[in-house]
């Protein structure tokens, strides 16, 4: 009984309990991270690094990374990408690795209108560092410091499990996308006590993306790049188990510099703003994000996030307009 409230406690779970999946402020900045049919979306190869630090006041206590890759390929109309995710809970208490491998498929359904289809198989290795846990039994009662060893064991420190993550977009002119996305699929099981305890419920993804080109009246199509002077809009809405988020962010690009605000909210009283400033100069975009804490609810802090994305144009024979986020 003590090992499973400590483990409640500590993984912000309970009873039958349900796992979440992490969140960055800005999926606009996380490749394919919010729907798989977005890998090769920038039409050449692409590598994007994410760093998120955030409850800073508990002592740097929990971080993420995210390193992705993608390329496509035109003339197979089809795009393929791997990313590999950390997620650090309580200073290694709880770490999450994914290894995700994601296909893309285009299907043209007119001349300003295609259909990207993907999906996505994703490996999850889970570890709970037991050592790092402080036990009831380890507490004096005199002093109420941890000074005993506990008598407290467990069987198992990692578990593993295989998941599977469908998605499509809808894209007009190169200008507007409309995509949805259900991820764990299969919901995989994945309790340190039981197997049973913990499940990584499936997550429903909606969004909507526009792109103007400010430079350029038809935007991207009928060309290869986008302008250095842009508009971009974008909204999103997930919901996984009884958890929902809804994301809605804007933005201006005017070369080199990218400046926009994105605003979080859980529909259940928790908000957070982030803003966002960058550059991009040739194939290298940086970004850094600063969230602010607004909600009423005093259970949350400040957090920074900081993306490079880089790009590696290619020589295609035949090539095709580019589908920017």
């Amino acid at each position: 009984m003590m090992k499973k409230l400590i483990l409640i406690l500590m993984m912000g779970l309970g009873g039958m309990v349900s796992a979440q999946d992490f969140s960055l402020v800005n999926h606009n900045l996380t490749p394919f991270s919010i729907n798989p049919s977005a890998a090769g979306n920038a039409k050449d190869i692409r590598f994007g690094l994410n760093y998120r630090q955030q409850w800073m006041v508990l002592g740097n206590r929990y971080h993420t990374i995210r390193f992705s890759f993608d390329e496509s390929f035109h003339q197979k109309k089809c795009a393929v990408g791997f990313a590999y995710s950390y997620d650090n809970m309580a200073n290694g208490v709880y770490d999450v690795n994914e290894f995700s491998l994601v296909y893309a498929h285009a299907i043209k359904l007119r001349e300003e209108w295609s259909l990207r289809l993907g999906v996505q198989g994703s490996l999850f290795l889970n570890k709970l560092g037991y050592d790092k846990i402080k036990y009831g039994d380890q507490y004096d009662s005199n002093t109420r410091r941890p000074s005993f060893e506990t008598l407290e064991s467990f069987d198992n420190d990692v578990r593993n499990c295989f998941d599977v993550s469908v998605g499509a977009s809808f894209i007009i002119e190169s200008k507007l996308t409309l995509g949805a996305a259900i991820y764990h699929i299969s919901e995989p099981s994945n309790g340190f006590m039981e197997l049973k305890d913990n499940t990584l419920e499936r997550k429903y993804v909606a969004h909507i993306n526009y792109l103007q080109d400010l430079q350029y009246k038809n935007g991207l199509w009928g060309r290869e790049s986008l302008s250095g002077n842009y508009l971009f809009l974008n909204g999103a809405y997930q919901k996984q188990g009884d958890f929902q988020m809804l994301n809605a962010g804007v933005g201006v690009a005017w070369e080199p510099l990218i400046v926009g605000v994105n605003d979080k909210n859980s529909l259940s009283g928790v908000n957070v703003i982030g803003l966002m400033a960058g550059a991009h100069h040739k194939g290298l975009q940086v970004f850094y994000v600063y969230d602010l804490f607004t909600s009423s609810k005093k259970n949350g802090s400040w957090s920074h996030e900081l993306t490079l994305i880089y790009i590696i144009k290619k020589i295609e024979k035949y090539p095709c307009p580019v589908t920017y986020w």
